[in-house]
């Protein structure tokens, strides 16, 4: 008689890298021990500007994996079918509606983990579209939630039982690398496009360097669009900014983790759609980095009450400006704010805690 599995995990993991694909590909990596794990990647999108758009290799892969799950329904027959409902835009949504419709049913227990922001919202104002997904997300066994919101899709789609499980990971710790040299060194971190607040980061170096501060923008990431790439750099240029603002590309690995520890400061200006939990705010307050944010989703949660972040409203180059101006001229607060972003993450959002969270949410939900 064949062993039967306990959990299926369907979900994206890098290529391309974003908060969502890192968690869920820590998910895929860990040794679960005694329970009976398979795996199944979903690879709708190879890089941040596919991220969310239709095109045809997308619509055969998502029958190629409603085939392998039914493949796996049959073979291993797992109790607990996981899965990341889509961020909250039509193309997503209408993968999901297919994808559900065609595979939830083979499974007795359904855990929907929630990562990007919005989702409800959006299907409220979706029409047709919206109702029908409503109903195919609803009443999950268990709806994990990486904060609490206003909209809380547990609640809005009538699981069985919500539980918060904040996201963590491991960081590989570098020493500075480089002089200090007097200028404080902003860093950014995120795909490159309106949402994250890029062209408001560009307007807060203007206003810094209109007030002559010593300070340097480094921009990581990768470009959303070129149409994008285009504004953005037409911008720098008009505001005679190339020595202030520069931009790194995608750092992965050591140059990433290198980029964190030669920064002052973590700079996030988000007002994103779908902006929920970033993981480069833990990354950061793990390098022991200042954060300057915004109150947008869930950021003040994720850093709150931790001392380490000064929260700003979207859309606001001045309050940056400001905020950063402070961080800039008093070394003190950068230094406790670094050292309250440090113990924050130990205390939070260590891999060991996020893994072990999820752990309990599993069992539980098997022996339920």
């Amino acid at each position: 008689m064949k062993i039967r599995s306990d959990i299926l995990l369907v979900g994206q993991t890098p290529p391309p890298y974003h908060g969502q694909a890192v968690v869920t590909g820590m998910l895929f990596d860990h040794n679960w021990c005694d329970l009976r794990v398979e795996r199944l990647r979903m690879a709708y999108s190879d890089s941040i500007d596919a991220v969310g758009r239709a095109s045809f290799g997308k619509i055969i892969h998502l029958f190629s994996l409603i085939l392998q799950t039914w493949i796996i329904v049959v073979t291993k027959r797992p109790k607990i079918f996981y899965y990341l409902p889509a961020s909250a835009n039509k193309a997503p949504v209408i993968r999901d509606v297919i994808y559900l419709t065609a595979v939830r049913w083979g499974f007795s227990k359904t855990v929907f983990h929630y990562h990007a922001g919005g989702l409800p919202e959006y299907l409220e104002s979706a029409g047709v579209l919206g109702r029908i997904a409503k109903r195919l997300y609803a009443k999950a066994d268990v709806s994990i939630e990486i904060c609490k919101t206003k909209h809380s899709p547990g609640e809005m789609f009538k699981a069985r039982q919500t539980v918060y499980v904040p996201n963590g990971l491991d960081v590989e710790l570098k020493s500075r690398g480089r002089a200090i040299d007097g200028r404080l060194r902003v860093m950014f971190l995120g795909a490159l496009n309106e949402g994250k607040g890029v062209m408001d980061a560009i307007r807060a170096a203007k206003i810094l360097k209109n007030r002559g501060l010593e300070v340097e923008f480094q921009m990581v990431g990768a470009w959303a669009s070129e149409k994008f790439k285009v504004e953005a750099m037409a911008l720098v240029a008009a505001e005679d900014l190339g020595e202030v603002v520069y931009f790194s590309g995608v750092l992965k690995g050591d140059n990433k983790w290198q980029a964190y520890a030669d920064a002052g400061v973590f700079f996030f200006p988000s007002h994103y759609q779908s902006e929920n939990f970033p993981l480069v705010l833990i990354e950061a307050m793990a390098f022991g980095l200042p954060v300057v944010s915004t109150n947008w989703r869930g950021i003040p949660q994720l850093v709150g009450e931790s001392d380490a972040a000064i929260l700003c409203d979207i859309n606001a180059p001045e309050e940056y400006a400001d905020a950063l101006e402070e961080l800039a001229k008093n070394t003190e607060k950068r230094k406790q704010m670094g050292q309250a972003a440090k113990a924050h993450y130990e205390a939070r959002y260590t891999r060991e805690r996020f893994i072990s969270s999820m752990e309990k949410v599993f069992r539980d939900a098997l022996t339920s």
